[in-house]
């Protein structure tokens, strides 16, 4: 009789972002061939719609602050409860979400192999450069260290004094199977809308997506294309910014985030932030353009969904992701925008929150062009949404499954 494996995800909260999820979705990828428990350290009180998940799940029950003093004293708590927890439950591999987790994994080690999986490429990440010192002296410590692709994993060889015998390439996975029967369902709320481009960005309202320049492509479109319309799917702390910089440049927003319903309006406003939806797949596969502005990724999972549901897809080429999903092959881009057979690739913004009425930007100005195109013409892209899903199948959940099960087993018998 073959005894499964502990395995421990540790990761701060299991709600809202990226990194959250991605755990979650790991803890059911692997329940089948181990034990899974999952350890958070903030109380899930705190935090509304959390991700499905599998496993036996424990949390610490600490308080969010800003203080110095608190956080030392959570980070302590931290670790201490781990390392009892590592050895109470026999943990042979624990994987860590997040810098605050993978600091408490990495010094709670025992007996038990430790894994960082990395969501971003770091050198292009505020938060993570705020921290590099902390990073290159934690981060080698680590047994393996996952990254999403192939430039995350260079900039940790190049820039943080990970050994490359230590990394390995591990991306994102998607159930393309569910995601297929979701987007199917209809979308009664956009019944009688065929008359209106429905542009459409699925993700959370903070700074590295970039959402400004979202706005300001959209108010400079109008122009030539009145009867283009943006949705937003999901909330975030950049909301009220945004909502205020939208009317500055003139656009009509509606916002349905806090109502049950959720039926736009696309004749009276040109904005609709639509809030949280169980299921976004439904509004891709029924939008006409997926507009992906983001900064900086790890792996962009919104894009990567928007290919699975064949939505025609434009984005910056930011690090990282985008490229490698939409450019796999190439490497370097000299004229933008590229249009491969799977998207359509923009140089990357700044950075910079610009005022309003700063006039549009060269890079704006490419998106707009490329937009006005397709209003004047819906067929310039051809099948490149059926295409852009087709690349996804290696992202399926199969797929990647076992390549998480083979890096669990080998650290069983490293």
């Amino acid at each position: 009789m073959n005894v499964k494996k502990n395995i421990l995800i540790i990761i701060p909260h299991l709600s809202r972002g990226g990194a959250e999820r991605s755990a979650a979705k790991l803890s059911e990828l692997i329940d089948a061939e181990f034990k899974v428990y999952i350890v958070t350290f903030f109380d899930q009180k705190l935090f509304t719609q959390p991700y499905s998940h599998k496993g036996e799940l424990h949390s610490l029950h600490q308080k969010a602050s800003n203080s110095k003093v608190h956080k030392i004293i959570n980070t302590i708590q931290r670790i201490t409860f781990l390392r009892k927890f590592k050895k109470k439950y026999q943990i042979d591999t624990s994987i860590s979400y997040l810098f605050n987790a993978d600091t408490a994994n990495i010094l709670s080690k025992r007996q038990d192999k430790t894994i960082v999986s990395i969501r971003t490429h770091l050198s292009t990440n505020k938060y993570a450069l705020a921290r590099k010192k902390q990073m290159k002296k934690l981060y080698p410590k680590a047994d393996k260290i996952i990254a999403q692709n192939k430039r995350a994993q260079k900039d940790l060889i190049e820039n943080f004094n990970v050994l490359s015998k230590k990394t390995m390439v591990i991306p994102n996975f998607y159930d393309i199977t569910e995601i297929d029967q979701d987007a199917q369902m209809p979308v009664p709320e956009w019944n009688n809308t065929e008359q209106y481009i429905k542009l459409i960005q699925v993700g959370r309202m903070n700074h590295p997506k970039g959402q400004w320049h979202l706005l300001r492509i959209l108010k400079h479109t109008l122009t030539d294309v009145p009867n283009a319309r943006l949705v937003i799917i999901g909330s975030g702390e950049l909301r009220d910014y945004l909502k205020d910089y939208a009317i500055q440049l003139g656009l009509n927003v509606q916002d349905l985030t806090d109502t049950d319903d959720k039926i736009p309006d696309f004749e009276q406003y040109h904005v609709i932030l639509n809030g949280f939806s169980a299921n976004p797949f439904k509004y891709l596969c029924a939008a006409d353009i997926f507009l992906f502005t983001s900064l900086y990724e790890g792996f962009p999972n919104a894009l990567a969904e928007a290919m699975i549901c064949a939505c025609t897809v434009m984005s910056t080429d930011c690090e990282t992701g985008p490229r490698e999903l939409i450019a796999p092959n190439i490497h370097h881009i000299e004229n933008y925008p590229l249009r491969t057979d799977y998207g359509v690739l923009f140089p990357n913004f700044n950075g910079e929150k610009i005022p309003p009425k700063t006039p549009i930007l060269p890079e704006e100005q490419l998106w707009v062009n490329t937009i006005k195109a397709y209003a004047e013409d819906k067929t310039i892209f051809g099948n490149m949404g059926e295409q852009a899903k087709e690349r996804m199948r290696e992202y399926d959940k199969n797929e990647v499954r076992q390549m998480w099960i083979n890096i669990l087993e080998e650290e069983k018998n490293g």
